[in-house]
């Protein structure tokens, strides 16, 4: 798939690219989890799980768990969400009662690594961050190549925070396609794209739907193991129409095509900015700042403005990797940039042909998403090259490994 499918347009570094591919198999691509502190308390209200799964989607994961333990999946939560692909070691918080013993649990490719009790619940977004070992498929020895790009990073201080297409459907790359549609108010169309998208889909039985849109027909043809685009078809079938068919998903799941379709706008913007700036540190009058930690996790609760007072200061700690220029996700509170990259965002926004208010979902409050903001760069921490193009690094929250491998690779990473 080409990047400007997801909103990504050029690299910050200039170094050739590795004639690699990434994720050809579970153990080329190792994610392990960097959790916040979780202290121990025998008699706490929650139960922690460490596992460790080869080519588990977390959702799906969950989904099962909660199904060996007769329990709702509500009641599980989980602190970062993986990609399918890879073997990841994530942990996963179960509220039980203390009197109930996980037991022995046989899943699939899931290793339990530790169990423990809490008093604290674990939410998404309690990470530190990932840490990730690498192996980029490549006949050739790439070590002097992989040195090259990532010693221009540090020097440009930072690559491209752009999202990744795990945000998107790595298969199919359409959630933010199908998340336009829903602040549009095309709820038909939303759900006709989530079940066939002719530009990736080439099942008989999704193509039939497609050009027919039996739902009747469609129940019949479809796998069982296609469990949520089942889910979509009887709400069709029951209720006669297709308007508030995604409330058969568990909210989460809902809000994941309106976080993707942010998420293309992010990337958008942020592919303007580079072309514009071509910097990914500097701070421009009118920017949004955080400070940020050795991860590059931005502190929340400090939100600074540039102006012309304070750019030269704010310019300098940006240098010393102390604080990051952000970009809005674009939600219906959200507060716009102004100056050079204020204009970037309305010009999006106008191509777009989207305003701020669309996010509200006034006809569906359930999936309505006030916005948020994410740094524009980041760096790595604790690089190395390991190996023959085997490299480990982690990265904060919500950082996208691909983001920094397509530096690398400069071309399809699949």
């Amino acid at each position: 798939m080409i990047d400007s499918i997801i909103g990504i347009e050029g690299y910050s570094t200039r170094t050739p690219g590795i004639p690699g591919k990434i994720k050809y198999d579970p153990e080329s691509f190792i994610v392990n989890e960097i959790p916040v502190e979780i202290p121990e308390n025998t008699h706490g209200k929650y139960t922690i799980l460490k596992v460790r799964l080869r080519n588990w989607d977390t959702n799906k994961f969950l989904m099962r768990l909660a199904d060996q333990l007769h329990i709702s999946n509500k009641r599980i939560t989980y602190a970062g969400t993986k990609d399918k692909i890879g073997i990841t070691t994530q942990y996963f918080c179960i509220n039980l009662p203390e009197s109930m013993e996980i037991g022995n649990l046989s899943i699939g490719d899931a290793e339990i690594i530790s169990t423990f009790r809490t008093g604290k619940m674990i939410k998404l977004g309690d990470l530190l961050g990932n840490e990730f070992i690498i192996d980029i498929q490549s006949d050739d020895d790439n070590t002097v190549r992989i040195g090259d790009t990532i010693d221009e990073i540090f020097k440009n201080l930072g690559f491209p925070n752009f999202y990744g297409y795990q945000r998107f459907g790595s298969i199919r790359a359409n959630t933010h396609k199908i998340g336009k549609l829903l602040i549009q108010n095309k709820y038909e169309e939303a759900v006709k794209m989530y079940i066939y998208d002719p530009e990736f889909d080439r099942e008989d039985y999704r193509k039939t739907f497609g050009e027919t849109g039996d739902a009747r027909k469609a129940m019949k043809e479809f796998p069982e193991y296609l469990t949520f685009e089942r889910s979509l078809l009887g709400y069709i079938i029951r209720e006669n129409t297709y308007k508030d068919a995604f409330s058969v998903f568990p909210r989460y799941l809902s809000m994941l095509f309106i976080h993707a379709y942010q998420s293309y706008i992010f990337n958008r913007i942020l592919s303007e900015r580079m072309k514009l700036t071509g910097s990914m540190y500097k701070v421009l009058g009118g920017d949004i700042l955080y400070p940020v930690d050795r991860y590059f996790n931005p502190d929340r609760n400090q939100m600074i403005r540039a102006s012309s007072y304070n750019i030269e200061k704010l310019n300098r700690l940006s240098m010393e990797n102390r604080i990051r220029p952000a970009i809005p996700l674009i939600g219906y509170d959200t507060e716009l940039s102004s100056g050079l990259e204020g204009d970037i965002e309305k010009k999006i926004m106008e191509d777009e042909e989207i305003n701020k208010k669309d996010f509200n979902l006034s006809s569906d409050r359930r999936m309505g998403s006030s916005g948020d903001y994410r740094i524009i760069s980041v760096l790595p921490a604790d690089f190395k090259i390991i190996g023959k193009n085997k490299i480990k690094f982690s990265l904060g929250k919500g950082v996208y490994a691909t983001s920094l491998l397509r530096e690398f690779i400069k071309g399809n990473l699949n």
